[in-house]
Parts: structure tokens; sequence; C-alpha cells
């Protein structure tokens, strides 16, 4: 490092930083068209090209300025989707080079990195290592939204809590507060209802009241106006609690609509080949989702044909020529890869699949799934989170275990957890034991990611609870039908499986709960019947995809989970925990007496 240098990295220590500044002194030296130009490729959205031009800036430049243009190349390939150029890219910065404000601009960046990588506890890790004194209120603001996120990926929704009350003391703008008092309380009702009873006895300071408030918002279910109204008549025991007064005004406009007088939304569904049985269920729950609106704003529904999958650029481009202000849809992945290959979208678009593409999606694209990887990921999340380390893996042949072993595999050990064995079985085989014995006999697992269908499960768990009683076994939602019969499904007591919260809700009274659902015409043991849920989220949530986006910490109240978007425009969801009781289903952490979701 040059005299000069270390004098300027010194006279920045001590102040707090002020990024546009700081970089504006830092780049002073570097100042010119090359990068000039390369700041213009990154405003046109062209990030991957700037990133590029950014390194070669750098390769010229000395200390803290080539430090500073080598965390713009990272910012700018995380912006193109590019995570293992962003990695390489920060892990040829000189650290001991590094001004204190380009520190923090390094663990923020690293902390994104972790997360869109899967590991939070590693994004919070680089958080709580930041020096907050020294950050701008924009900055403190954003790295509490990021740290509410990777709390809550983590599985410690009530660290997350905690962090977003701090956020809520940071922030001045009303609607920004409003958004982020509806995640807070959509983080703790992540909670069973008995653990938020706990802390709504025993919490302290204000999170007694939020913890109070989630238990009203989670009996409620999937009937916002059910949660209005006991708000109201508790609200007057809460006086002095920061909570806003619009709060159940606002959570009720959330699980309602959201749309602008005159939005016009078209959703691209197909309506032949082997997508049109999905679409249908999706498009039952859009529809159900728009009766059910209460805002005054209902969105004219155009429904569009989409099943030519080489027409979707074609079809979405004269929905928005139609004056569509949003899309939904389309379904088919070989669409979806379409969309995210073009150019940006003109209006806000919640594809309902994700691309198979590694890069940033085309601006305006979101993806939102129900994928079994998902379901096989959260598993490992959720195991994680109750203390377990050492897994085994049972998953049958074919290309569905596979991929579901896989994905608990690789998020298994970003986690740190150890794999101590794994087997495959076959699904026609008369009998299981020698498999399962093989696998656990002399295993030290701890937990078991048991891959099969509810058929398979009755066949092997009675198998596995013989071969190793004390091991916890935990599954995806496929186990589980949506009926419980107490004379088949009672042998799978004990067994843990993540599903979509409208799944394992049966105490909620709206037009849009399970419970009212079930005297009608739907199916609630139907395979499709968790894309009914996934329309009526789809619906609620896409006029507020761009706010969503812009908060790191937002968290939705959906009905297949806990819902937030990461950088990349996918929709996280944070599933529930379900287990199999002797008289019903019910959600982890009720008490055996008491079940939570047993379905009438």
């Amino acid at each position: 490092m040059t005299i000069i240098a270390l004098v300027f990295a010194v006279s920045l220590a001590g102040c707090a930083i002020d990024p546009a500044r700081d970089e504006a002194r830092v780049l002073a030296p570097v100042a010119g068209e090359p990068l000039r130009q390369a700041d213009a490729l990154a405003a046109q959205g062209q990030a991957e090209a700037a990133a590029k031009a950014y390194l070669d800036i750098a390769q010229g430049a000395t200390p803290p300025a080539r430090a500073q243009l080598q965390l713009k190349a990272a910012r700018a390939y995380l912006a193109a989707g590019d995570t293992r150029q962003a990695q390489q890219t920060i892990g040829e910065v000189s650290r001991p080079a590094l001004t204190i404000g380009q520190r923090e601009q390094l663990l923020l960046i690293e902390a994104d990195l972790a997360l869109l990588d899967g590991r939070p506890k590693d994004a919070i890790a680089r958080l709580q290592a930041v020096q907050v004194h020294t950050l701008p209120k924009d900055l403190k603001i954003q790295r509490l939204g990021t740290l509410a996120a990777a709390q809550r990926l983590a599985n410690d929704p009530v660290a997350s809590a905690e962090s977003l009350i701090a956020l809520d003391r940071l922030l001045d703008n009303e609607e920004a507060r409003l958004l982020n008092q509806v995640s807070l309380i959509t983080t703790l009702s992540a909670l069973s209802s008995e653990e938020l009873r706990k802390l709504a006895r025993g919490g302290s300071g204000a999170m007694k009241g939020w913890a109070e408030i989630a238990l009203l918002a989670r009996d409620a279910g999937a009937d916002p106006a059910t949660f209005q109204t006991r708000y109201r008549q508790e609200h007057s025991k809460r006086l002095g609690h920061p909570a806003h007064p619009r709060l159940a005004e606002t959570y009720v406009k959330i699980l309602s609509g959201g749309y602008a007088a005159g939005d016009s939304v078209s959703v691209m569904l197909p309506r032949g080949g082997r997508f049109a049985g999905a679409a249908t269920s999706v498009k039952d729950g859009i529809e159900a989702a728009s009766r059910a609106d209460s805002s005054g704003n209902r969105p004219a529904l155009d429904f569009i044909d989409s099943t030519q999958t080489a027409r979707a650029r074609a079809i979405h481009a004269k929905a928005v020529a139609a004056g569509a202000d949003y899309v939904i849809g389309p379904l088919e992945k070989e669409s979806v890869d379409s969309l995210a290959a073009g150019p940006a979208l003109a209006v806000p678009t919640l594809a309902l699949n994700q691309t198979t593409r590694d890069s940033q999606p085309a601006a305006n694209l979101f993806q939102f799934s129900l994928s079994p990887e998902n379901e096989a990921a959260e598993v490992a999340k959720k195991a994680a989170s109750m203390g377990l380390k050492r897994a085994a893996v049972l998953y049958p042949e074919g290309p569905w275990g596979a991929r579901l072993a896989s994905a608990f595999r690789t998020q298994w050990r970003r986690l740190g957890g150890t794999l101590e064995a794994e087997a495959v079985y076959n699904p026609t085989a008369r009998s299981f034991e020698k498999t399962v014995t093989t696998l656990l006999g002399d295993s030290q697992a701890d937990v078991l990611f048991l891959v099969a269908t509810n058929e398979l499960a009755h066949k092997l768990y009675p198998q596995i609870r013989l071969a190793a009683s004390s091991v916890t076994v935990i599954s995806t939602s496929h186990v589980y039908s949506g009926v419980f019969d107490p004379n088949r499904d009672r042998v799978l007591s004990g067994l843990y499986f993540v599903d979509i919260p409208w799944m394992l809700d049966s105490g909620g009274e709206g037009a849009l709960s399970r419970r009212r659902l079930s005297g009608s015409s739907f199916e609630v043991a139907n395979p499709l019947a968790r894309l009914y849920a996934m329309g009526i989220d789809a619906y609620r949530i896409t006029p507020r995809l761009p706010a969503l986006a812009k908060s790191p910490g937002a968290f939705y109240p959906g009905q297949t989970g806990g819902l937030s978007i990461d950088s990349l425009g996918r929709i996280q969801r944070q599933l529930a925990l379900g287990r199999f009781g002797e008289t019903g289903v019910r959600e982890a952490g009720e008490p055996s007496g008491t079940p939570a979701s047993e379905t009438p």
C-alpha cells in the first residue's frame, strides 16, 4: 500500500460510512471514461458486462481503489445471478488493504452470497461481525432486514422477530413499518401454537405483545377478517405497545387483495397436456381468492391458454399489449425458461415454476414453485433446527427419489450436518426389512430422511421403528394425503413431515379454509390440492411482488408457507412441520392431547 493510500484509509477508519461519498473518494484516482462506461452498463442492467469492466479497471488500480472496484464487480455478479464469479471475485480481495467502509461492504456481500447458497448461519455470522455503529441508517436497515431473513431460514423465528422489532424502530415510512409489522407477526406464526402461547406468557418487553398478536393471526388461519375482529377486541389491552393502529387493517388488505382500481391480470395456464390437471387446481385457487377479495378492487382476470410452450414470450407480449398490469404464469418449465432468457418484462410476472437457468432471470420475472426438492431442503433445515446432527437417507429407485435425496444431502451438508448412511429401496418390493435393517442397524444417525409416498410410508415406517426406535424420522408432504384415517394411519404415529400451513390448518373458518372446503365438491385428499393453495397465494402476492423484493426482511403470510423473495426473484417458502399422532395430524410442538389439525 502506498503512503498516500494508507493515510487515506486511516482517515476513513474512524468515520461513519457514507457509501456514495466514500466510494467517490476512493475511486477518485481512477475516475474517467472507462469507469463511467462500467457504471452505465450496471445502470442499464448489463450486470455481467459491468462486472468484467470493473475488474479490467481494477487490474491497473492501487489500493484502496482496487478493492472498491472488486467489490463493485462482486455486486454486479450478484445482480447477474452468477454467485460463483461473485465468490471468486471477493476471494481475490486483499483483506489487509481494506478501509473500514470496504470491510463492512465485504461482509454484507458475503452475507448475501451465503443466503443465496443456502447457508443462513454463515450469513448471520457475517452480519453480526459488522460494526453497526459505523453504518449509515439505510445500511443499518438493510442489514437488519437481511439478518431477519437469515435467522428465519435458520429456523430461529424468535431471533428473526427480534431483528424485525429493532428494524421497526428505524423505519420512518408508515407503509414500510406496516409491511415490517405484518412480516413480524408472520415470522412468529412459524412457531407452533403452544410455543407462541409460551412466548405470550413469558416473553419480555414488546415481544410478549407481538406473540399475542401472532397467536391471534395464527388462530384465524385463512380468514383475515377473523383476525381483524379479534385484534380490535384485544387492542385496548396493548396500550403503549408499538403495534401500528392500522396493523389489523393492513393485514386484512394483504391477505385480501392489494390491487389498484382498474387493474387487469392475465393468467397463463395450459388447458391441455400433462399439466392441465395442475393448471385447473391453480385456476380454482386464483378464482376462489378473487371471490374472497374484500378490498373493493378486484382485478379483471383473463385466463390465457399457454399449452404451446414455444410461444410463451409471444403469449406474454400479447397479454401486455392487451392491457395486463400483472401476469401470473406460465406453469411449464420450458415456458419459464423462455421468459427468463429474454429481456426485461414489461409488467411484474409471477411464474408458477422455476427456471432451469443458472443466471439472473429477466427483470420483473418472479418464480414461485412447490417443487419437491424445496421440501427436501426444508426437511434438512427443520432437522438442523431440532439439534440433530447425523443423518441417514432412505429413498426409492428412480429419478424422483434421487432428486429429493440429492436436495436433502446438499442442504444438510451446507448446514454442517454429517451423512452417516443412505440406501435405495425398490418401491415394488414385498418387504423392506433387510434394506432398513442394513441402513440403520449399526448407524449412529439421529435423523432419517424418508422419501416415500403415503402408501409406501405405511409399509416402511413400522419397519424403521422396529430397526431404530429412537431415530427421528422426517419426510416430505408426500406421506400425508390430507385426510387422517385413524384405523389406517395410526401406524405412522411419530412420523414428522413438512407441509404447507394450509394443509395442516383445519381450524380456520374462512371461505378459503380447508375446513370450509371439505364440505364442498373440492377434494381435500386430491394430490393436487396443494396447488389450490398455490393459486390463492399467487393471486394475493402478485400485486406486492416489487415491494416484497425491495425488503429483504419482508415475510408474507401465505397459505403455501411464509413467503419471501431472494435477490434472484425466487419466492422462498418456509413450511410448517407436521406430525402424525394416534388420533390425527398436528403441527409439531402441539401437546399430544390437543391435536391442532385433525382433518374432519
